[in-house]
């Protein structure tokens, strides 16, 4: 009999993630998301009963064994009918890629939309939030770029949405069901396209769902990867030297010093009193880490001078500061400037006390004497930014306050974005710059 694995405990505070949510999309309206598709959603069965619900024009999947995506349903709140039902999926291993056998390569920036049924006797609109509904998991997945099987003619959608045709793919000529063609269209065309619809039809989008995207982003592109980054690799596996630590604090401290004089000039330009309540009170907690770092150097037995005074930032740390000082210093956005510590705070508003157990066990390897007293930093950051009323909390939850639109929301992701990846490789960086500490002969 084989043993169970006995999974090691994490570094990582981590909540589980709820299999189906539901989510107020309009004022009328609620999304209903399930983060697996389900070859027999109970919420299509009835919808599907319904003569005409299924879109024609769209080809029936003929396979969900083995794809990735999320099922979304949209259910009228006051009656709780099923008005409308599609299923979004990464378009490699899909039976997108089965059909069209393009390779994976050229999917892996690709969503392909499917199982499309709206309700005859769906308002205005239903069609357009759906979409919007759907396209916008994948956008929360890196993808940019939606992907359809629809009938080989000017379908109200391929006209709706401009989609065209994949001119290296074959027409697919199915016997009994018709002729159809791989479609495509970029998904910021589509989902300003599928915004505008339903604003126009009386659906306007609710700004808390529009905000959830926000999470969702951060959480595909950043909190599933950042464990696996050579820093808390090295951290987890004990391997981390006191070279790279020593790096590691250095590395920070180059962005730290600047916080609280960038949060200053958030409360300047803060155009309201909670905004400027806010940037406050995030100020206040910021105040002299740096201060925290240098001690942290003290206590390793190096001189913090060349850290205050000569030294400059690497490359990814340099790019990360460029987002928040642009944000505030150029566009002159506090909104905007939240993008970055959303990521630098993802970090440490995630990990736990183990982390803090393993640095510490590390530190003292070393043969430093209190090694806590080496890591203030990382420690205080846990308190700060971690837990339901800490900063990084604090500021997701600020933001369904001041991105009301689409177009709000596609510059603050795009920031993001900048944001997450230059933080993800800060994290690569402070192992891999000084790699050759760590190294072992073959």
């Amino acid at each position: 009999m084989t043993a169970p694995v006995v999974k090691s405990p994490s570094l990582w505070q981590t909540r589980p993630k709820p299999q189906v949510t539901t989510q107020k999309i309009t004022a009328a309206w609620d999304a209903v998301i399930d983060r697996g598709p389900q070859s027999q959603p109970s919420l299509l069965a009835p919808l599907a009963a319904q003569a005409g619900a299924r879109a024609p024009e769209f080809l029936a999947s003929e396979s969900l064994t083995g794809a990735q995506g999320v099922d979304v349903a949209l259910v009228d709140r006051a009656s709780g009918q099923c008005l409308a039902f599609a299923t979004v999926l990464h378009a490699e291993g899909s039976d997108f890629q089965n059909r069209t056998r393009l390779p994976t390569k050229s999917l892996e920036q690709v969503a392909y939309l499917t199982r499309v049924h709206v309700s005859p006797s769906a308002p205005a609109g239903a069609q357009a939030v759906l979409l919007y509904a759907t396209l916008r998991y994948a956008r929360s997945w890196g993808r940019n770029v939606a992907a359809f099987l629809l009938a080989d003619d000017d379908t109200p959608t391929a006209r709706r949405y401009g989609l065209t045709a994949l001119q290296n793919v074959p027409r697919l000529d199915l016997p009994g069901t018709g002729a159809f063609r791989a479609k495509a269209q970029r998904l910021d065309l589509m989902l300003h396209q599928a915004s505008e619809e339903a604003s126009k039809a009386g659906q306007p989008l609710e700004p808390t769902f529009l905000v959830a995207e926000v999470l969702d982003t951060i959480t595909h592109l950043f909190l599933d990867k950042v464990g696996q980054s050579s820093f808390f690799q090295a951290v987890d596996n004990g391997t981390l030297t006191r070279e790279q630590y020593v790096y590691t604090l250095t590395q920070l401290h180059q962005f730290v010093r600047y916080t609280t004089r960038l949060l200053g000039r958030c409360v300047g330009a803060s155009p309201d009193t909670e905004l400027r309540t806010h940037f406050i009170h995030h100020l206040k907690g910021e105040v002299n880490h740096e201060i925290i770092i240098e001690r942290d150097l003290q206590h390793l037995g190096e001189d913090p001078t060349y850290v205050k005074e000569v030294a400059q930032p690497n490359l990814p740390t340099r790019e990360f500061m460029c987002t928040q000082e642009s944000a505030i210093a150029f566009y002159n956005d506090p909104v905007l400037m939240l993008a970055a510590p959303l990521a630098a705070e993802g970090v440490s508003g995630h990990l736990g006390q183990l982390f803090m157990d393993k640095i510490n066990t590390l530190v003292g390897s070393w043969g430093v004497k209190d090694p806590q007293k080496a890591t203030h930093f990382l420690g205080s950051h846990i308190e700060f930014d971690g837990g339901d009323d800490g900063h990084w909390q604090g500021n997701l939850t600020l933001l369904a306050k001041y991105l009301r639109t689409e177009q709000q929301l596609r510059g603050f992701l795009a920031l993001l974005r900048v944001s997450v990846d230059a933080v993800l490789r800060q994290w690569d960086s402070y192992v891999s710059d000084v790699e050759l500490w760590s190294a072992r002969p073959q």
